[in-house]
């Protein structure tokens, strides 16, 4: 019997110490942040903009709804964290971040430098490491982050799907941090700009037009000790891929003099590596890529039965992936003096020793180091069509 009421006394004992749900948030009482833009301001202050998703009516099937997809609050303050609690004062929601999905940096924080801003996010409890970053070309982040949205519900959406363009490079706050903090080696972001383009177009989120400028992916930003220091644009963005990733499910055109027009490819699958040589005081660098594609367009008058033809293309093609390539690490290294394609890291890897006596003079020696492209692009598939169409129907007529 003791031990019966023992048990009893100890069931109630723990049921008191439950505290149940006690930090419980409701989706009705929470305001979704999908996007953060952060702006330095001409007089030191900063501005955080948050995009956030207003939830859909419910609908009977087959209706639309004119409701815009999200709206955007921004607040000023002299730390993010000023400016965190400035937005929080001005909408009765709490405002809830661990949804979002993308930060916008406007043009003028990124040149001014990141240092503060990253250090802020690793210490934010809500910050996920995950997150996309970009750089707002040209403009404030505030105005990327109100440009209208079109085909996507979700506006941060837009900015991820535009990133997995053959141009487009993905960074997060993760890895971006991880290359800044690397030896021999500086970060890119994702580049937006505002495209004055007026048009009109018809978004999946409702049946109304939407007219105005659009959000269009420029390249990326190039980064120095964490500063904005210029931009790579799409086909320089697309060389960077060519040397430091596999490219992949991109088109290529070049005008071939011989057929008098222009032929596009497919890119198939593409392998690349890079290989430092030290000669003496002498850097050189070896960039090969490896690359297979198949005709997807013929413009010129060649018929591609012809194994001659082919290669001559493959040469054409290859030479264009050269200039491509050695242009964009020019750039690199006269005019932004920013190793982005990594070549230090990999000296650093392949000839630790040279490297303790060079790393100290990197930023410095990088302009001096001599490139190599090897590029070797192969057509390995010219379709069914073979022959122009115009040649087949002059061998039907007997011409």
């Amino acid at each position: 019997m003791m031990n019966r009421h023992l048990i009893v006394v100890l069931v109630i004992a723990s049921l008191l110490a439950t505290t149940g749900c006690w930090d419980r948030k409701e989706v009705k009482d929470l305001a979704i942040v999908t996007a953060t833009g952060l702006d330095l301001n001409p007089d030191g202050t900063l501005t955080q903009s948050v995009q956030i998703a207003i939830p859909s009516p419910m609908q009977s099937s087959g209706g639309s709804s004119n409701q815009k997809s999200f709206f955007v609050i921004g607040a000023k303050g002299k730390t993010l964290a000023d400016t965190r609690q400035q937005l929080q004062q001005k909408i009765h929601l709490k405002l809830y971040y661990s949804h979002r999905r993308v930060i916008i940096i406007g043009e003028r924080m990124a040149r001014h430098g990141l240092d503060h801003v990253f250090d802020s996010f690793h210490r934010e409890i809500d910050m996920r490491m995950r997150n996309m970053v970009f750089v707002a070309k040209g403009s404030d982040a505030a105005t990327i982050l109100n440009c209208p949205v079109t085909l996507e519900s979700i506006p941060a959406d837009q900015f991820q799907d535009l990133h997995m363009q053959p141009s487009g490079i993905a960074s997060t706050i993760m890895n971006f941090d991880a290359i800044a903090a690397s030896e021999g080696i500086e970060p890119v972001m994702g580049a937006f700009e505002v495209n004055q383009e007026q048009g009109s177009t018809q978004s999946r989120a409702s049946a109304a037009t939407i007219s105005g400028p659009r959000i269009k992916l420029y390249g990326v930003g190039i980064f120095n000790h964490l500063k904005l220091v210029g931009y790579f644009n799409d086909d320089e963005t697309r060389a960077l891929k060519w040397a430091t990733a596999n490219m992949m499910d991109a088109y290529l055109t070049t005008y071939v003099p011989q057929g008098h027009g222009n032929v596009s490819v497919h890119i198939l699958s593409s392998k690349h590596s890079i290989r430092p040589e030290i000669i003496g005081k002498k850097i050189r660098m070896h960039i090969s890529v490896q690359s297979n594609c198949e005709l997807i367009e013929n413009g010129t008058d060649l018929d591609y039965t012809q194994p001659l033809n082919v290669r001559m293309v493959n040469a054409l093609l290859s030479a264009q992936v050269n200039r491509a390539v050695d242009s964009s690490v020019k750039k690199s290294q006269q005019l932004y003096k920013a190793d982005v394609f990594g070549f230090g890291r990999i000296l650093h890897a392949t000839h630790p020793r040279e490297w303790k006596r060079l790393a100290s003079s990197w930023e410095d020696l990088y302009p001096q180091i001599d490139v190599l492209t090897h590029a070797n692009v192969s057509v390995i598939g010219t379709g069914f069509a073979k022959r122009p169409l115009h040649r087949n129907v002059e061998t039907r007529e007997g011409k």
